[in-house]
């Protein structure tokens, strides 16, 4: 996983989400997987994935995208009374931004293996 639960519960507790906040860590874990793939699905033509190294900007997009997922189903489960949407609003757009500025290139991940394109001339 390019994020851990740890990771994600720190986030909870940064923005006074901890205690009230009732997601079990399997839910997060799930999360997360879900997570990971879409990143991988995202970035497989620019590297080569999964990355096994877990480079830092993948644990980034990783933990952004994974709570603002793992605060969306809390909300749904709690009538939206313990998340502000501000908060998971904020993480959502911070990963889908760096997801998208890695797929188009206007990120690297430095020193990671990048698929080399063939160029065919005839």
């Amino acid at each position: 996983m390019y994020s851990t639960v740890d990771e994600i519960r720190e986030v909870f507790d940064e923005n006074d989400i901890g205690n009230e906040a009732v997601i079990t860590d399997a839910e997060i874990i799930r999360i997360i997987t879900d997570v990971d793939a879409e990143i991988d699905a995202a970035l497989y033509r620019r590297y080569i994935t999964p990355f096994a190294d877990r480079p830092q900007l993948i644990q980034k997009i990783s933990k952004f995208k994974s709570t603002a997922q793992a605060m969306r189903d809390i909300q749904r489960g709690s009538n939206g009374a313990l998340i502000k949407p501000d908060v998971m609003n904020y993480y959502e757009l911070k990963g889908e931004a760096m997801l998208e500025d890695l797929r188009t290139g206007r990120l690297e991940i430095r020193g990671n293996r990048r698929l080399q394109m063939a160029a065919t001339t005839h």
